[in-house]
């Protein structure tokens, strides 16, 4: 059979007009199931809240992830295990100012690390000292470099979150609307609780306050705290030498107030009652949670703070 040349040029371009359809369709579909199985690992608990709740109802999610981490965050050394699971991962987002001493010890893709702390550089904190102290079971460690609580300012967590947005926008471009509709309900209630905060802090008035450790500059710094801190550790008996330094330092800063990572030993509690300073535990959210999430927990802090105001203080 001859056929003609229009009719084999026809034929010809609906042959390549059929191909480049398929090809697009499995474009598409590779591209669906690669944001099916993009994996994103968090370094803390707060970045993995915040990018659960921006991922939060998408059909298309990445999944994400927070390892096992026991102990304090910034002393955390990834196991084996742990290593493979950061390697693996379309994207690590991580806290930043100096947060992620382990990325010193393991050897990973650079190109899948975020650092959300990247547009917030010139607000981030400088260490002034570098006192060396025991830490719990995991030892002598010293403060030294950024402070690195920065998501206790909820302005920052609330830049943070944005950046958040931006790399899971980046895994799963089709689900950008719905990934920025959630980050802004997640920058509301940031905007919130910055409000709560400040509503209860500013009611100290420039009264002095201790710092059980030095977490809480960010939080002191957003809300004009006149704080000092020392280096106590919830779970162990102040030694001595500590009491004594407690002693000299309320002659200078007489707090009627100490805030804790977590609640301290009652004979400590006691101790400082006796001298007039009431010990509340202010959670820095830092590690995961047993119940409630980052908001929760940072209400309850508010709510515990309000209490001491209200029986300590008089409060017009």
């Amino acid at each position: 059979m001859i056929i003609s040349r229009p009719l084999l040029i026809c034929m010809v371009l609906l042959v390549a007009a059929c191909s480049s359809e398929e090809h697009q369709e499995d474009s598409k579909s590779a591209a669906a199931t690669k944001a099916e199985n993009a994996l994103v690992v968090t370094s803390n608990y707060p970045l993995f809240f915040f990018a659960s709740r921006i991922a939060e109802g998408v059909d298309v999610a990445p999944e994400i992830v927070l390892p096992d981490i026991e102990g304090d965050p910034a002393l955390w050394i990834p196991s084996a295990e742990q290593i493979q699971l950061l390697q693996s991962a379309d994207a690590v987002i991580l806290n930043g100012a100096g947060a992620e001493s382990w990325l010193n010890l393991i050897t990973i893709n650079r190109r899948h690390l975020v650092d959300t702390s990247v547009n917030i550089t010139d607000r981030l904190i400088p260490l002034e000292d570098s006192v060396q102290h025991q830490h719990g079971p995991e030892g002598e460690h010293s403060h030294q470099g950024t402070a690195f609580t920065t998501w206790l300012d909820p302005q920052l967590a609330i830049e943070q979150a944005q950046s958040v947005t931006a790399v899971l926008i980046g895994l799963v471009p089709s689900g950008e609307t719905n990934f920025r509709e959630n980050m802004a309900k997640l920058e509301q209630e940031l905007t919130q609780l910055d409000s709560q905060l400040a509503e209860v802090f500013a009611q100290f008035d420039g009264r002095p306050v201790l710092f059980s450790h030095p977490v809480y500059q960010y939080l002191q710094r957003r809300y004009d705290i006149n704080g000092q801190s020392v280096h106590w550790e919830p779970e162990q008996e102040p030694t001595t030498s500590a009491w004594i330094a407690m002693q000299q330092l309320t002659a200078a800063h007489p707090a009627m107030i100490m805030i804790w990572e977590d609640k301290p030993l009652e004979s400590t509690a006691q101790r400082l009652s006796d001298v007039g300073i009431t010990s509340i535990h202010f959670n820095t959210v830092v590690n995961r949670l047993d119940q409630g999430d980052y908001f929760s927990v940072m209400r309850a802090n508010v709510e515990r703070v309000s209490g001491f105001l209200l029986t300590c203080w008089a409060v017009d």
